[in-house]
């Protein structure tokens, strides 16, 4: 299993892909000579049979526990105010974010 910088990784990224569908070469990616990640071939028709009922499942699990946070909320909202007062009192406790105050952000 040959090794790939990732700098050269990204210099090569499209025949190592290449390899990696024609020839099911695997590589490791290193990071400062640190392996970090396995780029390896996959069978598509293993990874889309395994991808339906994985995503039934998070689709179905999902809606639960939408639902049970709506519970959740709706059993501990104050009745003794409007949701126009509540956004009024977490407005004045909250300071306005600046762009300024986020720093740089890395791309």
């Amino acid at each position: 299993m040959p090794l790939i910088g990732v700098r050269e990784f990204r210099e090569r990224t499209s025949e190592v892909f290449r390899q990696v569908r024609e020839e099911k070469t695997e590589y490791v990616i290193t990071y400062q000579g640190q392996p970090m990640a396995m780029l390896v071939p996959v069978r598509a028709e293993i990874i889309e049979a395994a991808m339906v009922p994985t995503g039934k499942q998070s689709l179905t699990g999902g809606w639960e526990a939408y639902a049970q946070l709506a519970e959740e909320l709706r059993q501990a909202w104050p009745t003794d105010q409007s949701r126009q007062e509540l956004l009024d009192e977490i407005r004045l406790i909250t300071p306005p974010v600046a762009l300024t105050d986020l720093g740089e952000i890395e791309l």
